[in-house]
């Protein structure tokens, strides 16, 4: 474009010099001059600010993730600070930790049924000759940009090292007492069944099933509670959905 600019100039400047002296005004160097110096300046602002005469070039790459961690039914994808001010994103695949750190680009959360992580490279070039010519003086090729974007269920959080270290610590605090709460239930069951029936003693699978009721029983109040204990928390970060 700068070639044609200079050609439009030079069209214009002989009509100029033309008339100037010789009084005849060169209709057609002028209109020429005028079209190439406009649209090519039209082009110009194009090209630097929207990859003008440029081909898009995109590859992307989807991954199916898992959480970094889970409580009851929420998964949670941690961050932690990465050099340069950015974020590094932790989650698994096929229980093997991974990470992404989006140097360069965008970082952003969708909803979706299932959880995966879509990066996208974005890139411009001119790839024949009309246009590398038409762009001489300018450049013929863009950087590569960068987007990721992870799709999550609405049961998926995105929570920071020091939230999900909160969360794991509540996770332990819930487990406390949990084997003496048992078998204190256990027992209380157990002498309320023989006083009512005698042969309960001799009855093992009687006694598996009370067993195995009591630890549904006292886990599924302690999971209720560190749902409730959770979600509270969440609410807190403003993470509530």
């Amino acid at each position: 474009m700068y070639i044609l600019i200079a050609i439009g100039v030079l069209l214009l400047l002989i009509a100029a010099i033309t008339y100037y002296k010789t009084r005849v005004i060169r209709w057609v160097f002028i209109v020429i001059g005028l079209i190439l110096v406009i649209a090519n300046g039209i082009g110009l602002i194009k090209a630097q600010s929207g990859h003008f005469l440029m081909q898009k070039n995109e590859k992307v790459r989807t991954h199916q993730i898992s959480a970094k961690s889970t409580v009851g039914d929420k998964s949670f994808i941690v961050t932690t600070k990465a050099q340069g001010g950015s974020f590094a994103y932790h989650y698994t695949i096929d229980g093997k930790s991974y990470r992404t750190t989006p140097k360069h680009g965008t970082t952003r959360i969708k909803v979706a049924k299932t959880p995966k992580l879509v990066e996208k490279a974005t890139s411009y070039s001119a790839n024949n000759l009309w246009s590398k010519f038409m762009l001489i003086g300018l450049p013929t090729s863009t950087p590569v940009t960068f987007s990721y974007t992870f799709e999550l269920p609405n049961n998926w959080y995105v929570v920071s090292e020091n939230q999900n270290q909160e969360i794991q610590k509540m996770v332990d605090a819930s487990k406390d007492g949990l084997e003496d709460k048992i078998k204190e239930n256990v027992t209380k069951a157990v002498e309320d069944a023989v006083q009512a029936n005698p042969d309960y003693l001799n009855d093992k699978n009687a006694q598996k099933q009370t067993q195995d009721d009591i630890v549904k029983q006292v886990t599924g109040e302690i999971d209720d509670k560190l749902a409730t204990d959770v979600a509270a928390k969440l609410k807190e970060w403003n993470l509530a959905k």
